[in-house]
């Protein structure tokens, strides 16, 4: 996943006491989308959302080949700082009708 050398200035990622992380984006905030990657089984998989960081923050719909994936804000952020995380679920959906629903943390900033 770190070889993935995305775009942009800003990122967020979603991550549980199993997968740290499970998927990371990156995008620019006056930018009209972002991009990211997750880890399914072996393989990492490139995704894509439209409205660039400003629009990842509040839980973003990216897709991909045959996929997509959802994050849902769950309640406030736990911590302060100017990066604190949120709970969230993030739902894992491909063509075929298989989903996959996970809980963690949606974490965001510089």
């Amino acid at each position: 996943m770190e070889a993935a050398s995305l775009p942009g200035e800003l990122s967020c990622h979603f991550s549980n006491d199993t997968y740290d992380p499970l998927l990371i984006a990156k995008g620019n905030v006056a930018n009209e989308s972002s991009q990211g990657v997750i880890k399914v089984g072996q393989y990492v998989e490139r995704l894509g959302a439209p409205g660039g960081f400003n629009a990842m923050v509040n839980g973003p719909v990216f897709t991909g080949r045959g996929h997509t994936v959802r994050i849902n804000l769950t309640g406030p952020a736990t911590g302060g700082g100017e990066s604190p995380p949120r709970p969230a679920t993030l739902t894992y959906q491909r063509a075929d009708g298989a989903k996959m629903v996970l809980e963690g943390d949606w974490t965001c900033g510089p």
